[in-house]
Parts: structure tokens; sequence; C-alpha cells
């Protein structure tokens, strides 16, 4: 899918310039002119795109591992937690708890981690049921609040980055070069094979420089791996199933089956959603 889209992207701007260039011909612009604008526009533009990318991979490759830490973390957590479920009140307890965080986790947007907080400190409550006696309990029980500890604090880590974007400033810069750059090659008087050849591959190129930057600023890339992916494990840990908003469903893989989506909460899972819902309401008021 994420192929067939970057390759439509390509061949529609092909396709566009092509027409807007057999459309308007051979304009009567001033060469040195349109030439110098082109040059500038496409150096700066270049320097930014190169910035950028760097700054957003950088970004992305520390959230990719944070995640890693925070699935890791999370499965250890449970792992620990196992040996305390002979107390069935905590069991249940953690699991309730471990299960709102996930779906909470799931249904908050990508910059809205602040929301979820409040369920997983929630899950520290349920460690008073645990009440460790024997020597092994308690080397477990440290064990247990050590990966918890490393599971809430991939989250509040990965909190931070997500919320690290482009500026709109940043946006409209890239926008402004890329419309001074879109136009000079429109006026650009092709003349020969070469620069006729650079009315069709230029434009495209632009445009496949600003997709990965959106890309890459949204976290569109790997979205499944890397969102997705590590949130889904935690739920099977605890033997609960994996659930997924409906408009992230085209990101999960074909071989997912038995699923839930928001449709099929009910109680306090649905509350969770809910409220995640609510704050986002809130938020969006003030």
């Amino acid at each position: 899918m994420k192929n067939l889209r970057i390759f439509s992207i390509l061949i529609v701007t092909s396709l566009v310039f092509y027409l807007l260039r057999v459309f308007i011909g051979s304009p009567a612009a001033n060469e040195n002119t349109i030439n110098l604008l082109l040059t500038i526009s496409s150096i700066m533009f270049g320097v930014l795109v190169g910035f950028f990318i760097s700054q957003l991979w950088t970004r992305y490759t520390e959230i990719r591992e944070h995640q890693g830490v925070r699935s890791s973390e999370g499965v250890n957590m449970i792992q620990y937690a196992s040996h305390f479920f002979k107390n069935k009140g905590f069991e249940k307890e953690f699991k309730k708890l471990v299960e709102k965080s996930c779906i909470a986790d799931e249904a908050i947007r990508w910059d809205e981690g602040h929301f979820e907080i409040s369920y997983y400190r929630d899950i520290e409550k349920s460690f008073n049921k645990a009440k460790p006696k024997s020597s092994k309990d308690l080397e477990y029980f440290d064990n247990l609040l050590d990966s918890y500890n490393a599971f809430v604090a991939s989250m509040v880590k990965m909190d931070t980055l997500y919320k690290e974007r482009l500026f709109l400033s940043q946006w409209l810069m890239l926008i402004g070069l890329s419309v001074v750059m879109f136009i000079s090659v429109l006026l650009l008087n092709a003349s020969n094979f070469l620069e006729q050849a650079i009315v069709i591959i230029f434009p495209p190129i632009i445009s496949l420089a600003l997709t990965i930057i959106y890309d890459l600023d949204r976290l569109l890339w790997g979205r499944e791996s890397v969102t997705l992916e590590p949130n889904q494990r935690i739920l099977e840990a605890i033997g609960a199933k994996r659930f997924y908003l409906k408009k992230n469903i085209k990101f999960v893989g074909k071989h997912i089956k038995g699923y839930r989506t928001e449709d099929d909460l009910s109680g306090e899972l649905k509350r969770v959603y809910t409220d995640i819902l609510n704050k986002r309401k809130l938020e969006s008021q003030d």
C-alpha cells in the first residue's frame, strides 16, 4: 500500500506538470531570472530537506528503540507478575489495569500520551495485593518493580518524542520553496531533451521529498511494527484480545485475525475509551 501510494504521487505529479507544460507552452519569461530563482530555491530546499529528514529520522529511530523497550519490559513485567498469580485477586486486578492501559494507549492520538499516564500509574496499585513472603518472592517482586518503572519511563520518553513535530513555520518554508521551484520549472524554456526531462522529473522528486518528511513527521513509516504491534504483544501476554481502532485496521497485516475494535468494548474498557475522547474534547476547547 505504501509503495502504491508513493508510485501514485510520482505518476500524478508528473502527469499534472506535463499537462500544465503542454497547456502553457513556451512562456515569455526572463530566462536568467527563472534560472536564478530555480538555483536559489533548490539550494535552500535541499538544505532544509536534508536537515529536517535527519532530525525526523533521529526522532523516529529513538521512538522505535523506546517502543522496543516498552514492549520487552511490559512483557517482562507480566512474566514477573505471573509468579504471584496464585493470588487470584492480584492476577485479576493486575491484568485489568494492564489491559486498561493498553486500551488507553491505542485510543489516544500519537501526540496525546499525557492522556494515558494515569492508566499506567494505576498498574502500580495492584502491587499491594502481590504480598511477597519468601526471599524468592522478594526477588521476583523487585524485578517486577524494575520492569514496571522501565515500562512507564519508556512511555513518558516516547510522549515527549511524539510531540517533537515540525512547526507550522517550517512547513510554510518548505511549501513556499516548493511552489517557487514548481513555478520556475514550469516556466523554464525547455528547448532540448535534458530541460524537458527536468520539467517532468524534478517536480515528482520535490513531491517525494515532501512525502518522506510528512511520513516521518506523522510517524506513518512502519506504523504496524513501530506504533501498533508493541501494544498488541502486551495484550496477548495477559491473555487478552488484540485491540485496534477501526481507522488503524488498514495498517494491520492481513494475517491478523480475532481482534477487537472500539465497537466491541464494554464496561470499564468502554469507559476508558470514552474518557480519552472526553479528554480530547476538553483539550480542544481550551
